[in-house]
């Protein structure tokens, strides 16, 4: 059963953004990511990791702690290390059994990044699964500062200086070019190449839309009808002729980037990074945060890159993109993991795709699709 799993998880040609259409039930999504802390023994790792790290040895693991910020994630289990020097480390974790078909282009691309002045992390070791007993881990270098969520928390008033440097961050990481769109081949990545698995922008948006779009429509979060004009808004859209393709985070998110409170330290978490378009990583960034966030963000992103054409159409076309993708992830978790919190998220989208639906004239009676 777990071969099977893991050959559904690892493979990303068909997805948009891989949380939301990888390809597995929520009854089997549950089961995995539910227990995927306890079922790891910081001795387990202890032994693994120094049975591989080359030189400087793991001296020791600090406690699990749920609450860290380090673990505010769905995906991995995160545990900090200290080696004999002293320097601390992070080990990401995978769920016990679960390849991880990711780990290799997440540290090209963070190294890519380290290397054109973004403040990335260095990766130490990757541990491939090796039987279904095993864990997929990656050990990487921890980086100085407090995630801009949690700094924020603290000193509320520096939230606008932050949003702006945060711009200026991502204008400088999208001046980095790859070949190909959507997400990225690990198996390239194994060789330092960052290759996307689709030859087109056009492509890579519409993986996996279909079945967003069904699922929405399941669970009576838009109409069979809205659905249908939704899809053509992306089909065959020549705004999505692009041929240059650049590195996408695809969640530089407050949780995602460091800080010492002046500017951006770090930037963590490249499992979903993806060759794409500058815009549709503002868009999706916008998907996060309240609306008037976004004048502090494109103040500090187009001090660095002049604006681009058609901005305004792309980020609103990506905008609805990414809301769809995250709207089909959310009614899904709620099938098993039903909080307030994503029930809340749930009725926030909502207004968003209404919102959207107008701004595309979707309820127009005189709207007519595109033959």
């Amino acid at each position: 059963m777990l071969d099977d799993v893991n050959s559904r998880l690892i493979d990303r040609k068909n997805c948009f953004y891989w949380q939301t259409d990888r390809k597995i039930s929520a009854e089997e999504a549950a089961l995995i990511w539910k227990d995927r802390h306890s079922s790891i023994k910081n001795e387990e790792l202890f032994d693994k990791i120094n049975n591989e790290l080359a030189g400087d040895k793991l001296s020791y693991i600090e406690p699990l702690d749920l609450n860290a910020q380090t673990n505010s994630g769905n995906v991995n289990s995160i545990r900090v290390g200290v080696l004999e020097s002293g320097k601390k480390i992070i080990i990401r974790c995978h769920p016990k059994g679960i390849r991880n078909g990711y780990f290799h282009v997440e540290s090209l691309a963070a190294s890519v990044a380290l290397k054109n002045e973004i403040p990335a992390y260095k990766t130490y070791l990757i541990h491939d699964l090796e039987d279904e007993n095993d864990i997929s881990f990656q050990v990487i270098e921890k980086l100085n500062g407090d995630t801009v969520q949690f700094y924020l928390r603290k000193h509320p008033e520096d939230e606008e200086k932050l949003v702006y440097e945060i711009g200026k961050t991502l204008a400088n990481l999208h001046r980095i070019k790859v070949k190909g769109f959507g997400p990225f081949d690990n198996n390239e990545a194994k060789k330092g190449n960052l290759i996307g698995l689709h030859k087109s922008l056009n492509d890579s948006i519409n993986a996996g839309l279909d079945e967003n779009l069904e699922r929405l429509v399941k669970y009576n979060i838009i109409s069979e009808n809205i659905a249908d004009k939704m899809k053509e808004l992306f089909v065959n859209n020549e705004l999505l002729n692009i041929d240059e393709s650049i590195l996408v985070h695809n969640d530089f998110a407050d949780w995602n980037l460091l800080t010492d409170g002046n500017t951006i330290t770090g930037v963590i978490d490249w499992d979903e990074c993806v060759g794409g378009h500058p815009i549709q990583e503002i868009a999706c960034w916008s998907t996060f945060f309240d609306p008037e966030r976004i004048y502090s963000f494109l103040d500090g992103y187009f001090s660095v890159i002049p604006k681009y054409d058609n901005f305004d159409e792309l980020f609103q076309l990506f905008r609805l993109r990414y809301t769809i993708s995250k709207m089909a992830l959310r009614v899904k978790r709620y099938t098993y993991e039903q909080t307030d919190f994503l029930k809340s998220m749930i009725e926030k989208g909502k207004r968003h795709l209404e919102e959207l639906s107008n701004i595309f004239h979707l309820y127009d009676k005189d709207y007519t699709l595109k033959k």
